[in-house]
């Protein structure tokens, strides 16, 4: 792992701005893909937030109220977060003035407060609820981007067949 952060290391190409009823985060700048952007702060807590990113069962990188909080959610999202380094980097071209989004299920095995999606993308699923409510279609879509948690979850067998189905093992 990187160096220990109490604070977000947070770029000059992004900052959190007014947004509909509260806040956003939104490039300042033209972002090319592959541009690091936040490296998080390393603040660790047992229970899941609203604010927090799962890393394992029992651990969630903090919500500190700095620009990380502020990254909406998207289906089709233009960041994601490289999890060895703790950072969030693009994964598309952001243009100036665009929401900074990534896909809260690349890391949330249940959404602490599951919600009703807007991100307008054709491909947009919907309820947000966490990984572990996805299709295997839409599973297998974002396995690229998921969190060491997650994939090993998907290795041991510890998710369900997938959209309504229940709790059992996986073959």
């Amino acid at each position: 792992m990187c160096e220990r952060r109490e604070r977000a290391w947070v770029s000059e190409l992004v900052e959190v701005r007014p947004f509909g009823e509260g806040r956003a985060l939104v490039a300042t700048g033209s972002i090319p893909p592959g541009t690091r952007l936040i490296a998080l702060a390393h603040v660790f807590v047992d229970l899941p937030s609203k604010y927090t990113i799962q890393l394992g069962e029992h651990l969630h990188q903090a919500g500190t109220e700095e620009a990380d909080d502020f990254m909406n959610h998207s289906c089709a999202p233009n960041v994601t977060i490289d999890f060895e380094a703790l950072e969030v980097r693009s994964i598309l071209p952001i243009a100036a003035g665009e929401l900074v989004t990534f896909d809260y299920n690349i890391c949330e095995w249940d959404m602490r407060e599951p919600f009703s999606c807007r991100c307008g993308a054709s491909r947009c699923i919907g309820e947000i609820r966490g990984f572990r409510h996805l299709t295997a279609a839409q599973r297998r879509s974002l396995e690229p981007y998921l969190s060491p948690y997650l994939r090993r979850r998907l290795a041991e067998g510890r998710v369900p067949g997938g959209g309504d189905d229940d709790e059992r093992q996986v073959s």
